[in-house]
């Protein structure tokens, strides 16, 4: 049965990623990390010190992860890309690292993907202005000799943002969240909008999920609104006015109601 889903999954993206349309942003969450499964771990009352190494590491992929890297990659290889872009964080760097090495490609590191709080309410219409500058105030960001011949940085891209530190409520966390991904959505629009091109973001659940908000202005409710699966390609596709729509979701395409996305 699995096999048989991760087929019918590949004939679909195949026929989606052929068909005539305005410019496609693709989405995919990175592979399962161990950060992922700490809270299954604490409720199976085993002591701490007899966990897994990968328990709680952000910067190792669970034995699921590992087999969601084959997966992932065998869906990404269905279909072209003109442009990849990803995260700074080793888990989405790594997710996507087996893809460019099997296509002989590279991608651009953006650190505005970077994983970040507040997602949930980044539409509020009443949050804070973020004045302080974070872009490029960040920790340097490291590769790998192994990763180094595919990935580049954007032009001042080299640091994380660094999202304000006072105050640190959850108003100021959605702001610095908007504020980062909307300085994305803008380069995405002005490299590529009103095009027939197809793009590939690779990133997180949290900002994931925003960036499904910020895109189409719109709070998801249903499978939508819960964010990506591990490893999960969700596509949004311009329309003629300019607006985005979500077409696909953890793989699935989805009724233009969202509220049936359930």
């Amino acid at each position: 049965m699995k096999n048989l889903c991760i087929t019918i999954t590949l004939i679909f993206l195949t026929l989606i990623g052929s068909a005539e349309a305005g410019l496609k942003i693709y989405y995919m969450r990175h592979a399962e990390g161990g950060h992922n499964v700490k809270k299954d771990w604490e409720k199976k009352n085993i002591p701490e010190a007899e966990w897994p190494e990968y328990v709680g590491n952000p910067n190792m992929f669970t034995p699921k992860g590992l087999e969601q890297l084959v997966t992932g990659t065998e869906k990404l290889k269905n279909l072209k890309f003109d442009f990849i872009a990803t995260s700074p964080m080793w888990r989405a760097r790594s997710t996507v690292l087996p893809y460019l090495k099997d296509q002989k490609l590279t991608a651009e590191i953006w650190p505005e993907l970077h994983e970040g709080p507040g997602s949930a309410t980044v539409l509020k219409a009443d949050l804070p202005v973020i004045t302080a500058k974070i872009l490029g105030q960040g920790k340097p960001i490291e590769l790998s000799e192994e990763e180094a011949p595919y990935f580049k940085f954007i032009e001042n891209g080299k640091n994380n943002f660094r999202a304000p530190k006072e105050p640190n409520d959850e108003e100021h966390k959605a702001a610095a969240l908007k504020f980062v991904l909307n300085t994305a959505i803008e380069r995405i629009k002005k490299r590529f909008g009103n095009s027939d091109k197809t793009i590939l973001l690779v990133g997180h659940g949290g900002s994931g999920r925003a960036l499904t908000r910020l895109l189409t202005q719109s709070n998801y409710v249903g499978k939508v609104g819960r964010g990506p699966d591990n490893t999960g390609l969700w596509m949004a596709e311009q329309q003629e006015d300019g607006t985005f729509v979500i077409k696909m979701y953890n793989d699935v395409m989805i009724p233009p109601n969202p509220e049936l996305a359930k």
